[in-house]
């Protein structure tokens, strides 16, 4: 990793810098140094004295937000200009007392390559131990019963291992439900790198210490064991255990990352970027990866306007951003809260996603007075797609069946409802008042999809009779046949959009 230093010492002479770190420091007077040319990649920037703006604005794209550390007193009484600069950039107020410390947490805080993947729970075994009857809920949860007081006993272990290198710290975050009458225990064993036998760790985390994501830092490299133990009365549900590289309080996968949780330990995750603090704010939601992490960094970062990332890591690759009303609720406040730290309007928000990520732009933008919705390759029926899947879509895409069978969402009444009920439901709120309200809609669909072939005509057909503005392109193929035409077709639409909305509002 490159590290940047910009202040009135060279801390490189006096610190150990780790392994693998390059560092480059540029007086705070010298205005040549602060050549970009000369500088090159930066992953992360270190500013303990006071500079001169130019000169942070002449450096200013290397730097991307989250990874500018600022000294406390640097930090606290900016100028305006200043301080807007820090804002662009999220910059951190940093204690600088202990610099070698510090020096030596940058490579495990702030390294380039974001990783994040699951144990999937195809990948147990229930414990010969357990007499109870267990039996799978699709790809969602190995159930079971518990019926013993006492001991803790093995319930279920993880027949594949975590690879762990010592050099990144792993954070490991065990999904499952149960009832209040049981009590459960995820136990942790280090298998030390060239050894079959060697335990190098071994840990119980209880059920308080796994309210947190448990984060796993030792100096030996190898291989984790996972297990749960259990005791009590009452059913257990164990969803696949996420790991991802930790960077121990710096944000999740990318720096400035943000995780949603809610009590039955689903999650999601967002990212900010400020870009130039200036409308619309432009909301990305990603589609469907089994890989965790974020989507689109780099197109919408091109836009230059501030934008958040959102992605869902449940199920194989994304449950399609619906959960209970508390997870939802939490992601509508983190939407909420950005749109007014920025001092926007609903009508100041552009909604965007692909596929499974048109869905989350759809049904959360049609909560707010966006400005705009884009969406492609849209899906908008999910009992559909999982009813279409015996004959135009065999053995494909089997995630849509844990949906909709596994349903954990509420009628208005709070009644238990269906992927149907709900669909019925959400279409009946887009044909009422205000429906989508001003909010335009883009989309670009494929003609033949295997997925919901109908989700474009869905959508017209909520919003006949109304004002509301569609723009849509279709493409001949399946789902996933013309990839490449589909995003063309969204960025070029973004930016008309944006460009568009620039104009009126500068009333040009």
């Amino acid at each position: 990793m490159r590290v940047l230093q910009i202040g009135r010492d060279d801390w490189s002479a006096a610190a150990r810098i780790p392994s693998g770190v390059a560092w480059e420091f540029v007086h705070v007077d010298d205005e040549i140094g602060f050549d970009p040319a000369l500088i090159g990649r930066v992953d992360v920037t270190i500013l303990d004295a006071s500079c001169d703006l130019r000169n942070l604005q002449a450096v200013g794209k290397l730097i991307t937000p989250h990874t500018l550390l600022v000294e406390p007193g640097v930090r606290a009484d900016p100028s305006e200009d200043h301080a807007r600069f820090f804002a662009q950039k999220a910059a951190l107020a940093q204690d600088m007392d202990d610099r070698q410390g510090l020096v030596d947490q940058l490579p495990r805080r702030y390294f380039a390559k974001p990783f994040g993947q699951k144990l999937e729970i195809r990948r147990t075994e229930v414990s010969p131990l357990h007499a109870s009857r267990a039996w799978y809920e699709g790809n969602a949860y190995l159930a079971t019963d518990v019926d013993h007081d006492g001991d803790f006993r093995q319930l279920m272990m993880w027949k594949e291992n975590i690879l762990y290198e010592n050099h990144r710290a792993l954070e490991l975050w065990p999904e499952y439900v149960k009832d209040e009458g049981c009590e459960i225990q995820l136990v942790v064993q280090l298998i030390q790198n060239g050894t079959s036998d060697v335990i190098s760790f071994h840990r119980t985390y209880s059920e308080a210490e796994l309210a947190e994501p448990i984060v796993i830092s030792h100096e030996s490299s190898g291989y984790l064991s996972c297990s749960i133990f259990a005791r009590g009365h009452g059913r257990v549900k164990v969803g696949p255990i996420h790991y991802r590289h930790s960077r121990e309080g710096a944000g999740h996968f990318l720096p400035g990352g943000r995780r949603i949780v809610d009590s039955r330990r689903e999650e999601l995750f967002t990212y900010f970027h400020p870009g130039d603090l200036t409308p619309p704010l432009n909301i990305y939601f990603s589609g469907y990866r089994p890989a965790e992490g974020f989507e689109g960094y780099f197109m919408m970062a091109g836009l230059g306007h501030p934008f958040l990332l959102i992605t869902d890591p449940r199920l194989e690759g994304g449950r399609f951003y619906l959960a209970g009303d508390e997870l939802e609720g939490r992601l509508h406040e983190v939407i909420r809260e950005h749109i007014d730290a920025l001092g926007f309007r609903e009508e100041d928000v552009i909604f965007s996603g692909l596929s499974m990520g048109s869905f989350g732009a759809l049904y959360y933008g049609s909560q707010f007075r966006a400005h705009a919705i884009i969406a492609g390759k849209p899906i908008i029926d999910l009992a559909y797609v999982a009813e279409r899947g015996r004959l135009v879509r065999p053995q494909e895409f089997l995630t849509i069946l844990d949906i909709v069978n596994f349903w954990n969402k509420a009628d208005e009444d709070g009644a238990p409802s269906t992927a149907d009920a709900f669909t019925r439901a959400l279409l009946e709120r887009w044909r009422g008042e205000p429906g989508f309200g001003d909010t335009k809609i883009l989309m670009s669909y494929m003609q033949q999809d295997d997925y919901d072939d109908a989700a474009y005509y869905t959508l017209l057909e909520s919003q006949a009779g109304k004002a509301t503005e569609v723009i849509a392109r279709g493409y001949q193929g399946r789902h996933n046949d013309d990839s490449p035409s589909i995003v063309a077709w969204f960025a070029g639409q973004f930016r008309r959009v944006i460009d568009e909305y620039t104009e009126a509002r500068n009333g040009e």
